[in-house]
């Protein structure tokens, strides 16, 4: 079998000192956690990585088996893993290694490639403890801009590659896209300019260029809905709309709440990290305040937990994990109640979110709403909540009555 460069790494494990394990390598990143008998280790668990190989690379005078270390930064081990195994390849076919100079020194160039600092980028959002979720989202836009870009360094991107680049995600995302299509294209542009910025670079093609999508007007669901979907729906599907539209938890939220989060004695609810799945709240954080719970939404949550007995999850899925397909069992009700989904009216579990933060608002106030919806400013509740439908006559009304005291 052809030789070849090897990432491994030396994991500091207690039982049996340092061993070294092949690292794996998925989406041009390290990937984490490394396993080694059952056992998983994080970046802080690692003595440090290294590339194995056998053979003569930067004129060493072994041609038998090398051990390069390449750091403890996964970044930085990766890059110069790509490094060393180019040069390795190249030494084999008889020419020049490229990414050295004087036996350990990257060459200039090399340190400005554009896919290189692609796959540092991403290795870093791992180290810095990114959630999944925001990983992927950064991955998408820089994996398909890397591929799609002709370039080879950072610095040589332009706005005409750019605008290359706007005019494929047109053609290729269109049926891909989730919500608004342009929404979709500015979130993209936004993380490839975090990207750029990473390594002091601007975007050239700045958001200001670029078209704005037109506010959307936030939707929530009627009492009228709700009631039918209820009519329609099994208690365990009750228990799901009703968590929803009683605690206006966001969609993971749901999926990863465990019965801990509920306070039964004080009739309350936060969100918390689920250590177990290594989850954690967006920002990292827990509500500022616990969020009250009505009589019956409490009842109906006991009654649950004594239905459903032997997981720590409120709703897991059937192989006991968090269920991460809630809105297939709303679709579902909704269906089954004739509700009709239309692009104005979607069935979403962000509606029952709005929902309860419209009632909160109503109820206690707009800060109210902010503090057990979760959000950090005002303006963000704001733009959220959905105003009161009001029926023509009603409206009609509203207007005779405000504008009673005005003369002819």
């Amino acid at each position: 079998m052809r030789a070849k460069v090897v990432l491994v790494a030396r994991v500091n494990d207690l039982e049996a000192g340092f061993p070294s394990v092949a690292v794996e390598i998925k989406r041009n990143a390290i990937t984490f956690p490394i396993v080694r008998e059952g056992k998983e280790f994080m970046a802080k668990d690692l003595i440090g990585f290294y590339a194995r190989y056998s053979g003569r690379i930067e004129g060493s005078d072994n041609p038998g088996r090398n051990v390069k270390p390449l750091g403890k930064d996964p970044a930085t081990a990766y890059i110069r893993y790509l490094q060393i195994d180019q040069d390795f390849a190249r030494i084999r076919s008889g020419l020049l290694p490229i990414n050295v100079s004087t036996g350990t020194t990257p060459a200039s160039n090399s340190l400005r490639d554009l896919r290189t600092l692609a796959a540092e980028f991403k290795s870093n959002l791992l180290v810095l403890g990114k959630k999944k979720s925001t990983i992927r989202m950064y991955s998408l836009a820089v994996d398909a801009f890397v591929k799609q870009c002709p370039k080879k360094t950072i610095d040589e991107v332009d706005r005409k590659d750019m605008l290359a680049h706007l005019s494929w995600m047109k053609e290729n995302l269109v049926k891909r896209a989730r919500g608004d299509q342009q929404h979709t294209f500015r979130n993209r542009l936004r993380n490839l300019s975090v990207f750029f910025n990473s390594y002091g670079v601007k975007n050239p093609l700045p958001m200001k260029d670029v078209k704005k999508p037109m506010r959307k007007r936030p939707t929530k669901y009627s009492l009228e809905i709700i009631n039918k979907m209820l009519t329609a729906a099994t208690e365990d599907e009750k228990d799901l709309i009703q968590f929803f539209l009683n605690t206006g938890f966001r969609d993971e939220e749901a999926a990863y709440a465990e019965w801990s989060w509920i306070d039964f004695k004080q009739g309350s609810i936060n969100v918390h990290p689920n250590d177990n799945y290594g989850w954690t709240p967006k920002d990292g954080e827990s509500r500022e305040q616990d969020i009250v719970l009505g009589n019956k939404f409490i009842r109906r949550m006991k009654a649950r937990r004594e239905r459903r007995s032997g997981s720590d999850l409120i709703f897991p899925n059937e192989a006991g994990k968090p269920n991460m397909n809630l809105i297939k069992i709303v679709k579902k009700v909704a269906k089954r109640s004739r509700t009709v989904e239309t692009p104005t009216s979607p069935i979403t579990l962000h509606a029952f979110r709005r929902t309860f933060g419209t009632m909160v608002a109503k109820q206690y106030g707009i800060e109210q709403a902010r503090i057990w919806l979760g959000h950090s400013d005002l303006a963000t509740t704001q733009r959220y909540i959905a105003a009161e439908e009001m029926t023509t006559e009603q409206s009609r009304e509203q207007v005779n009555e405000m504008f009673a005291g005005v003369g002819d």
